[in-house]
Formats: structure tokens, sequence, C-alpha cells
């Protein structure tokens, strides 16, 4: 018995009776109890062979050769094992181990059997204990980890989760939430804990709070606490209206106790209309009215659909007494309880601090040539389009006459309304206008049909012999508005009266299609045989009818008359199957399935059978929505020659495949990829003479007429021996379509099965066929083929990709930048791309690269590629090799063009403390030697700020000097040029002198160089600098110069004042941020109103308002609005309110009034302002502030 089971032919004339043949034998070989190991020793003749001892194993659970099938190269067999999911359980836990697995399994599976092992393990393993152990030790890979997380038990999620905070993202979040609900809670409570955390929920605040919309349907009431405290109303708008209704059905309470938050910002409207009596309505309208809190948010436009709720005789009056007669009782000004308080950018400001200086984007300085304005854009008349905008705000289009009704009558009652516009309409002339009053007669109605049972009548007893146009559109207007097919039978014969010759009935031509729609909705909801005329008609006319104003009873009526309807059409007109398209879309359009409408797949089927021909649009549509494949998979295979046809007729009736004519042709044009088909048919239909021979046989008559490479991938599918194929062509002349079918059928043979590389010639196999089987290979044969790969050119970047699997990743790539200098270095960046979001990458490896990149000439065509890479999004460079690789880099480029690296000298300037003297010195030279009046005037704008950046480098440079001598040498040799050249622009009175003397001061502002205590004393730098400029600047003509150098010293002086006083205040980012501002400010206020009095002494008084003026350009225009900067200029008010000289006062003043107008604070310090002594001062505080 058990010699006639190996080798296995399988029997069926489908692949499902063949799965369930296979099936069968396993399980009858395990019902007899077979020994499994006499099986297992059984030589395999065919893949079968091998699946079935696999499927006994797991029957017999052999867990031992189910994991030596794991350690096997072919993927086939891997997927099957990995069917095996009983190896999870606790008595297989000695195999499945997080330690075994990675000292002893994986090393010696292949990569993608390791990644679809690690993939099939998260997915099934839902011990609690056993996740906890596989997250514990996968923890410092946080993308891992987080996998065997969710299903970890709840307290150790909750208890694990605060450590994580600042990695999770929205999609981590929504997985956990699903699994504990409660971390969503602490996420919300605890992320303005962490300033990474904080940063990165407002960057995503939206898609974070999407997770939070997962409790709906688990944990309303969290969900609720968490939007009643951090919704965001500005940002996300309303809730939707299914949350809005659970909220109402469920939660009502909660609305109760806070109406005005849920009424004003998160419900929905219309769905708060249907749950509220006309007493709540009202309650809430006024509270809605009352509170001034809510600022803009309340109008007619917001509250009208819970308005419309009211009855038709309470609508009017409470319209009136709200919107016209204003009468609503007290206003509230404040809310009654605290309202959602999102985060705001200013709570995670650790890059908007004032102590921050600007970083600058490269990509600013990119291109180099000037850009190209585009002309403006011009209206067809002609006109410029800002000048068409200004006459549009200037000259505001008049209100119609509609508009003026409506305007009018908006606050009206239906009867009133009707009662004037009645008289109106009769002495109306033109058409137009007694159209519009219909019209807003038609609006006042709304939905209630007896008032629409009233316009009707009036319309018929004085207005029926109105122009047909007229009619249309007040007719439209009732269909659209006021849902005329709910109108009783008496009502309705009047509007078909006024309606008459409009094509209601569908008898004559169709003037109004929104009434014959009505006609045709009036039918299908009293479930009555619609009339051939309006019928006919509406098919000639279709709609889904879904654009109307339906009720829930209403749309499921439709969705059960309408596609009978259709269907009834399609199967009466036997020689169109346009009905059967309108069906299709019906179905779509209502979201129902085609088995949901019941005789439509028949029909279908029937329509197609009889004219195949005719049918080929509507069944290319079936196919393709998957609709009765089943039925028609015969008819299908005829029209569709894909991979996806061809399984299907494999699954049905594999007779109908013997004939290779179309599979051939298909091939010859290569239409489509037959992978899966192959695959199957190899596998499943192998026996000899069987339909695999058939195509093996088709295929490689064609390989032998006809050589091309693109028929290598069917043949190794097909899983033959590959082995004289490829000898035969391997033979014939290079270049030959022989020979590149043959390099085609190496490149493919991994297909066929595993290539043993370790037995034959590289150099034979070719680079393709060696990738194949060495990327993918086991770990513990990674060191062999490195090394094999370094023997040959053509393999040397194999081995940098195998590099990144071993300890010596780096010595690797310094061997191949050796032989291949330029793949080294572009692999080295990939590397590095590929790596940057990893905690840990080998930064040695562009170490290893680096000196081979100064040998490379960019400039080469085939090179420009490797230039782009280098210095374009490079955001992947590690902080430890930034200065390295942006020096290393600057010295290539520049070899091709200066102008090219200004990206990179901008970059440098960002961490210019790093970056090595010698290379400054270089940047700077070779500014100074082109910064003269020639090489300055009249250039465009891409050099004018290539320029100013320079300038600020000469600027921030200057006070970076860790010794006297340093500094000595550096205004030496570096300002004295700068200001020779500079002082030589200034006297030409270039527009270009005054800006690189602007960029120069604002730079002299360096923080890092401030708070640097390592570095020398910057007052000396600045001092000469304000030296040197008097010489030449007048006092009068450069006042804010000098206003913003004795700025800037006053700021150090602050600075180093501080340090001394609390050193340990400024060694923490965050107290350095929220403490070490205001210490800084309140001493630099101080020295700002020391230094105002000398220069109104010096001076005359109203240099105050100078000075204060001039100032601003360093603070208002250089400080970055945050939070940090509001908290600096308060404490410079307190400074200067401590000073507290008349000219210290004013400038204080002149702060409070146009920098501080809108903190919380300004009252408290205006407060202490107005209560100085000094007169003079009093009387500008309330000449300017007289409104406070």
């Amino acid at each position: 018995m058990m010699s006639s089971i190996i080798p296995i032919t399988l029997r069926g004339d489908n692949l499902g009776e063949r799965h369930r043949y296979l099936n069968s034998l396993v399980e009858d070989a395990y019902q007899q109890k077979l020994p499994l190991q006499r099986i297992l020793e059984f030589p395999e003749k065919s893949p079968i062979d091998k699946l079935f001892k696999i499927d006994l194993a797991s029957k017999y659970r052999d867990a031992n050769y189910i994991v030596s099938t794991l350690k096997l190269e072919d993927m086939l067999y891997v997927s099957r094992a990995l069917k095996c999911t009983w190896l999870l359980e606790s008595e297989y836990q000695s195999i499945i181990n997080p330690d075994h697995l990675e000292s002893e399994l994986y090393p010696n599976m292949i990569t993608p059997a390791v990644n679809k092992m690690k993939h099939w393990l998260q997915i099934n393993l839902r011990d609690p204990e056993r996740c906890q152990e596989f997250y514990k030790y996968y923890k410092d890979d946080f993308n891992v980890s987080m996998k065997f997380l969710r299903h970890c038990s709840t307290e150790f999620i909750m208890a694990e989760f605060l450590n994580i905070t600042d990695k999770i993202t929205p999609k981590h979040l929504k997985i956990l939430s699903e699994y504990c609900p409660q971390v969503m809670k602490l996420y919300y409570d605890n992320f303005s804990k962490n300033s990474i955390t904080l940063k990165r929920y407002i960057n995503k605040d939206r898609d974070y709070f999407n997770c939070c919309k997962s409790l709906v349907n688990v944990d309303m009431d969290l969900f609720l606490d968490i939007v009643e405290k951090y919704y965001d109303h500005h940002k996300f708008g309303l809730l939707s209206p299914r949350i809005s209704e659970r909220i109402m059905k469920n939660h009502k309470h909660r609305f109760t106790n806070k109406t005005e938050l849920y009424a004003g910002w998160l419900l929905d409207m219309k769905t708060l209309a249907k749950h509220l009596t006309d007493e709540e309505i009202k309650e809430v309208v006024l509270k809605l009215a009352r509170a001034e809190y809510l600022y803009n948010l309340f109008s007619y436009k917001n509250v009208e659909p819970l308005i419309k709720k009211l009855s038709v005789d309470e609508r009017a009056s409470f319209k009136k007494q709200v919107f016209v007669q204003n009468e609503i009782g007290t206003k509230v000004s404040t809310w009654p309880y605290p309202p959602p308080s999102p985060p705001s950018g200013a709570e995670s400001e650790g890059l908007d601090c004032i102590f921050d200086d600007v970083k600058y984007e490269p990509d600013k300085y990119k291109y180099i040539e000037p850009t190209k304005f585009k002309r403006a854009i011009r209206k067809k008349c002609g006109k410029r389009y800002d000048i068409y905008c200004m006459e549009s705000e200037c000259f505001p289009n008049r209100k119609t006459l509609l508009d003026q009704l409506f305007d009018r009558y908006r606050f009206y009652s239906f009867d009133r309304t009707m009662f004037e516009l009645r008289k109106l309409l009769m002495a109306e002339g033109s058409v137009k206008n007694r159209e519009f009053m219909m019209l807003v007669l038609v609006s006042k109605c709304g939905e209630n049909m007896d008032q629409v049972e009233k316009l009707i009548s009036l319309l018929v007893e004085r207005h029926k012999n109105e122009p047909s146009n007229l009619r249309a559109a007040i007719v439209r207007s009732l269909v659209v508005r006021a849902c005329v097919w709910r109108l009783p039978p008496r009502a309705w014969s009047l509007l078909l009266d006024f309606g008459r010759e409009l094509g209601l009935d569908g008898a004559s031509p169709i003037l109004c299609l929104e009434g014959m729609h009505a006609a045709v909705l009036r039918t299908l909801l009293s479930g009555e045989e619609c009339p051939l005329p309006l019928k006919a008609a509406y098919l000639d006319n279709f709609s889904m009818l879904t654009n109307y104003k339906l009720n829930v009873p209403e749309k499921r009526k439709v969705r059960e008359n309408l596609p009978a309807l259709l269907l009834t059409a399609a199967v009466a007109d036997s020689d169109s199957l346009k009905y059967f398209g309108l069906l299709l879309d019906a179905l779509s359009a209502l979201k129902l399935k085609v088995k949901d409408c019941p005789g439509a797949i028949d029909a279908l089927v029937e329509a197609v059978q009889r004219d195949p021909t005719s049918a080929e649009s509507l069944l290319h549509r079936l196919y393709n929505e998957r609709v009765a494949r089943r039925e028609l998979y015969r008819e299908t295979f005829k029209v569709f020659k894909t991979n996806t046809s061809y399984l299907n007729v494999l699954r049905h009736d594999a007779k109908m495949l013997t004939s290779t004519n179309d599979f051939i042709e298909c091939l010859k044009n290569h239409s489509f990829n037959f992978d899966g088909f192959l695959k199957k048919l190899s596998l499943y239909f192998k026996e000899e003479n069987g339909l695999a021979a058939t195509y093996v046989e088709a295929i490689t008559q064609l390989a032998n007429s006809e050589s091309h490479a693109s028929l290598a991938r069917p043949l190794a599918l097909l899983r033959i021996d590959l082995r004289p194929i490829i000898d035969e062509c391997l033979k014939e002349p290079k270049g030959s379509s022989k020979k590149q079918l043959g390099a085609a059928l190496l490149a493919n043979y991994h297909h066929s099965e595993p290539l043993d590389v370790d037995v034959n010639d590289w150099r034979t196999l070719g680079v393709k066929a060696i990738a194949n089987k060495v990327l993918i290979c086991k770990a513990v044969d990674v060191e062999k083929y490195v090394q094999k790969s370094l023997e040959w050119r053509r393999t040397l970047k194999l081995a940098l990709l195998l590099a990144e699997r071993v300890d010596n990743t780096s010595q690797v790539y310094a061997i191949v930048g050796t032989k291949r200098p330029a793949a080294a270095v572009r692999a080295a960046i990939m590397y590095l791309k590929r790596n940057k979001n990893c905690d840990k990458v080998d930064v040695e490896v562009w170490r290893a690269v680096a000196p081979v990149l100064g040998n490379l000439d960019l400039r080469l065509e085939q090179r420009r590629r490797l230039q782009q890479n280098l210095y374009y999004d490079v955001d992947f460079i590690p902080s430890d090799i930034q200065v390295e690789y942006w020096t290393e880099l600057l010295k290539v480029i520049q070899k091709i063009s200066r102008e090219k690296a200004m990206p990179i000298i901008c970059t440098l300037e960002n961490i210019l403390p790093d970056v090595g003297s010698d290379v400054i010195k270089n940047i700077i030279e070779q500014f100074l030697e082109e910064f003269t009046l020639v090489n300055v005037s009249g250039v465009g704008y891409i050099r004018m700020i290539c320029h100013s950046m320079q300038v600020r480098i000469i600027a921030k440079y200057l006070l970076l000097c860790k010794s006297e001598s340093e500094r000595n040498e550096k205004l030496e040799t570096i300002w004295e040029p700068f200001y020779n050249r500079l002082t030589s622009l200034l006297k030409e009175n270039t527009e270009s002198s005054i800006e690189f003397l602007n960029d120069f001061l604002i730079a002299l502002r360096y923080n890092k160089a401030f708070f640097d205590t390592s570095l020398v004393s910057c007052l000396p730098v600045l001092e000469r600098i304000v030296t040197d400029l008097r010489k030449f600047l007048p006092m009068e003509g450069y006042f804010y110069v000098f206003v913003v150098i004795h700025a800037i010293m006053l700021y150090y002086k602050s600075i180093q004042q501080s340090l001394k006083l609390h050193p340990d205040i400024f060694q923490d980012a965050k107290t350095k941020r929220n403490e070490g501002t205001k210490i800084v400010g309140k001493l630099f206020g101080q020295y700002m109103g020391q230094e105002v009095r000398e220069l109104v002494s010096k001076y005359f008084k109203s240099v105050v308002t100078l000075y204060y003026n001039n100032l601003m350009i360093l603070l208002r225009d250089n400080l970055t609005y945050s939070e940090s900067r509001n908290r600096f200029f308060i404490e410079i008010v307190n400074g200067l309110l401590e000073v507290g000289n008349t000219e210290a006062l004013r400038v204080a003043q002149y702060i409070l009034e146009s920098e501080l107008y809108k903190n919380p604070q300004r009252q408290e310090l205006l407060k202490a302002l107005k209560e100085t002594q000094d007169e003079e001062v009093k009387f500008f505080i309330y000449a300017d502030m007289c409104e406070l």
C-alpha cells in the first residue's frame, strides 16, 4: 500500500477536484495509521510528493520534519509547512521561542522564508505571555516589537505604553486601541509631557484623532471624554452624522450637560434635530444665541436644521423672536464649563525658542539660473486677474429680485408670505419676476404637504396658463424642495394639471425631467405598476433617483423596486442589452449586489449566452465586477486570454485548455503575464502526457522556432529540467537570440528549482542567476558568498548588498571602493538612505568610501545621477558624520562648479561651529576674491542670496574664537578685507551693499557662539566692528546700524550674565527655553533702559522713538512668533519697568502697544505702567492707549 502512494498521480478534471484528491490521500494515509517515517523515506518524483509528505507530517505533528522543511530553499514547501499553526502551541515552545528562532532556525533559512515566518508568527501567535516574551526580546526594534505588544495582556500594554509614547504613530495607536481601548486615553492624557510626542501629535493631530473614532463602537464614554477635552473644532469640523446619531441615542446626557459645546462645535445639526422635541430645540437655539464665547458660530444658517424641525405655527414666531427682535435673554461671555483645549504649536516650541538660530534651507540655493516669472493670468475678457478681483470687491454684484425676495420673507411664515405674494403675482407683468415669487413660495412650503397643496391649488386656480418654461421651473423646484411625490391623490392630480404637457406622464415631450422622476418615484413607493409611456420615458432619461431627498423608508422601497423595474425592462426587451447595463449601474449606486436582485443573475447569463458577440461589452463588465464568473466561464474564456481567465477555466474544466494555440499567440505578442496559471499547471497537472506536458511541448517548439528571452520565464515556471536547453543555447554565438534565451533561462532558473551556485562557475552562470541565489541566501552562508563575490568585478555590487548582513560591512565597502569607486559611493548612499530610521547605522560605511570620492570625476554624464544622489534629499545623513560628509562633498562639487556648491555651503552654515576652520577659511577667501563691485552689481536674485549667505558666514565665523590670538587673527585676515570691500560698495551706494550690511548685522546675533562657554568673549569683536563702521558711516545717516549692533552687544551681555548667575538653568533644554528666556529677557530690558537714557542725554528726547523703531528691526523681524518670543518681550517690559526712568518707560509703552496687544499679561503690565509717577509717561499712555 505504501509503495503505491508515492509517486502520486493526481486525478480530476479541474483544479478543485485535484486539490480534494490530494487531501483525501493525506486523510486516508492518516486514518490507516501508515508509518510516517517509512513514507518520508520514499524518494520524491514531483513537487506533489513533497507536498503530500508535508501535509501528512502536519497530520502526525512531526515537528522535526516541518522544521527541516522550513530550512529548504523552495518557498513552495516553506509556505506549505507554515500552515502548521499547531507549532505555536505551548508544547512546541522549545522550538518557537525568540532565542531558538534567532540562533538556530532563522540563520538556516533563506531570507524570504524568514520574512514569511516572522509575518506568520506575528499574525498567529496570540498567547499573551509568549507575546510578552517576544516583545521584550525585540524591544530594540520598535516596529517588530509592536507587532507582539498588541497581543499582550492589557495590564502589560498599559504598563509599557508610557515608555514608548514618543515613538507611537497614528497607525500604532489605532492598532493598540483595538486590543486595549484604555491606551487611547492614556496617550491623550500624557502626550503633552514629552516634547517629542507632543510635536509628533501636533504635526498629525487629524490622523491621531481619526484613530479615536475606533472607540465609538467599543467605548463611547472614553471617546467622548477625549473629545470634550482635546477636540479641535476649527481643524476637524463637526462629527459625522453616524457618530452624532450614536451620541444622541445612547449618550444624550452628555449633550444635556454641555449643550453649547455639542450643538455649537461637535454634533451634526441635521442629526441633532431628529432627536430633539420642539421645546428642546428652542432651548438649544436660545443657549447658542446667548453664548458670546462661540463668537461668529451662531447664525441662522447654522441652526436652520433645528428651526425647520419646529411646527409651522411656532417656526415663524420663534425666528422673529430670535433673529428680528433679538429677545434671547442675558448673554453669556464665558464658558460655563472647560471647553476642549487642543495643544497648540506653542506648547511644542522646541524649535521656536528665541535662543535657536535660524536654519536656512539649502534647496533655496540650488538653482543658479534666475527665475522666469510667468505673465500675469488674464481672464478671457483681457483684464488681469488681480484687477478683476479688485473690481469685484469694490463693485459687488447687485442682488437680484429673487435674492431680495428671499431676504425679505426669510423670517415670515408661509401663510403671511402667501397672503402678500398672491396679490403681487396678479399685478406683476414680468414672467421672470412671477417665477421668482413662486420660487419663494415653494421655499416657504418646505416639506409640509398641507402648505404644498395650498400652493398648488393657487397655481392651478390662477396660473395654470403660464408659459411652459415657468411651469417647468416651478415643478422642478417643488420636486427638489417639497418632495411632491408624497402628495395625497387630490393634490397630485392638481400638480399633473399644472404640469400638463411638461412630460410628467411620459406621453408628451419631456420639459421637466424632475417632474417625470417624481412620477416614477410615486409609482415605486406605492408598489404600483409603472405606466408604459412613463416607464419608457424614464428608461430613456434614466436616473438613479438618489439625488432626491428620500427618507429612510423611501430609500428602502427604491432599493427594493427600482432593480425589479429595470430587470423587467431588460428581460422584456430581448434585442437590447443596455437595460442590463442600467441595472448594474443602479445596483452599484444603491450599494446592492447582483445576487440581492432575484432573477438578475439568471437573466444576465441568459442574455450573454443568447448572443455572446453582441454582449461582449456586458461580458467585460460582468467579468471585471466578478459577477457570474462560474456560469459564464466558457463565454469569458473566448473573450479574455489573461492569467485570471486561464486560472478560472482551470478551476472549472481543464479540458478546455487542451488547445495551446491561443496561449502561444499570447506569448508571441507578449500580451500577459501567466505566472499564476503556469505555477498551478506545473504543480497539479504534471502527470505523464498531461496538460502541463502539452504546454511544455508547445512552448519548447516556439522557443526552437522563435527563440526569444521572454520565453524563459514560462519554461522555468513549468518546472522542467532546463539544463539541456541552457547548454544548447549557450553554445550559440554571442548576441544571437538563442544565446540571449540561454542567459534568460539562467536568470529565471530559480523559478524551476534552487540553483546550486557552489558547484558551478559563476562566470558561466551570469550575474542575474547568481544574484537570485545569493541575495536571499541563508545567514550562515553570507560570509562565504561575500568573499566569493569580491573575486569577480561584475559581482562586487552583490558583495556590497550582502555586506549589510555581516559585521565587517565597512571593510567590504573599502575593498569595493578600490575596484569600483563610483559603485561603492552610490551603494553607501543607498545604504544610509535605507537605514535612516534605524537606531543603529554603521557610519563607518561612509568613512570607508569617502577617500575614493575625491578621485571621482562627477562631471561625466554617467555620473550625473550619482551627483544628484549625493546632495539632493539628504535628510538621511547621520549626525555623527554630517560635518565629514558635507566637507568631503564640498571639495568634490567645487571642482565642477562653485555655484553648484552653494547648497552645501548653506548646510555647513547651519552646523558652522562643528566645521573645520580651514574649510570655512577657504569658503570665505574664495568669496572675498569675488566680492567686488563688478561681481555684485546687477546680479540676479540667486547670486544675490548666495552672496548674502556668505556674508552671514563671515559674521558668525568672526564670533567663533577659542583664544584671543585666534580672535586677533580673524579680525586681521577676515574682518579687515571684508570691511574694505563692503565700504567700497557702500561708497558706490549700490542697492545690494545695504542688503549685505543688513545681513551681516543680523547674523551677529549668533546664539551658538553666545552660549558656548568654550569660546572667548565676543564683545571685542563687536566693539571692533562698531569702531570701524563709525569711521565710515555717519550716525545720523545709519542710526539703525548702531542701534542694532549695540542691542546685540546688550543681548550678549545679558546671556553671559545669566550664565554666571544661573548656570544650572541653561544646562537643560526645557528650563533654558522657559526660565532662561525670562532671565535673559529681564536683564536685556534693564540694559536697554540704561542705553536709551544715555542716548537721550547725548542727543534729544525724541530719540526714544527712533531707538525703538530701529530696535524692532532686530527683535520683531528676526524672532519667530512663538510663546518663547512673547515670554521674552514680557520680561523685557519687566526689566524696563524696574529701571523706571522716563525713557525706559516710554520704550515699555511702545512694546505693550505694538507687540503684546493680544497677550493675556498685557493688562497686568499696563496697570503697573499706569501706576508710575512720571507725568510725561502718563500723558503718552492715555494719549496712545486711551481705548484701554
